[in-house]
């Protein structure tokens, strides 16, 4: 008996050591228009090929951007995590920090769902100039990565690479969207009376 419970766990143990995974990496990550390396810039992974994660109408860097410019919000929804604006979403894989200019981690899936045989994704990253979308001022988005699985085991990787030339873009505040909706609200008043 013992000797079949030594077995079944090791077999446990190999298969979990050598489950298929995902890591993901970039580097060379500055603060925006300096060559100061970033620390505590919290980077989100997406992965555009999951229709079951809401990020079926998101699939480029540029529907991120717009979504980012539009004023979008990080929400959390039975353990699932969104980039969402109105009904336009997007699910956030995993989430990084950078430290000293670098991210790299690991993850055997996301969202409750594992990688496996013919598993097939692409990715991007976005980067923000602060530890929260409601405090960055500014982010970057990555181009986009691809990976595929054809077991059920193996490691492979979303390499984004060398961010110093990256192009950073402002992320609208709040207030200032609002105040220039009441502006406009007041001065079409103004021009009825």
């Amino acid at each position: 008996m013992k000797k079949y419970l030594t077995i079944a766990l090791t077999a446990a143990f190999v298969g979990v050591t050598h489950a298929a995974s995902l890591s993901w990496s970039a580097f060379n990550i500055y603060e925006p228009k300096t060559t100061t390396p970033a620390d505590g810039y919290a980077i989100y992974l997406f992965i555009t090929e999951q229709n079951d994660d809401f990020g079926v109408d998101v699939t480029t860097k540029n529907d991120v951007q717009t979504l980012l410019t539009s004023g979008a919000s990080v929400v959390t929804e039975a353990g699932k995590t969104y980039l969402q604006k109105g009904t336009t979403s997007i699910a956030i894989a995993a989430i990084g920090e950078s430290s000293g200019g670098r991210i790299a981690t690991a993850a055997t899936g996301y969202n409750g769902d594992s990688f496996g045989s013919g598993d097939s994704l692409k990715g991007f990253a976005v980067i923000l100039d602060a530890a929260t979308l409601a405090t960055a001022k500014n982010f970057t988005v990555t181009d986009e990565k691809s990976a595929s699985w054809t077991s059920s085991m193996g490691a492979k990787t979303l390499a984004f690479g060398n961010q110093a030339n990256a192009t950073w873009t402002a992320v609208p505040e709040p207030s200032v969207a609002l105040m220039g909706l009441l502006g406009l609200g007041m001065l079409l008043k103004r021009r009825k009376a």
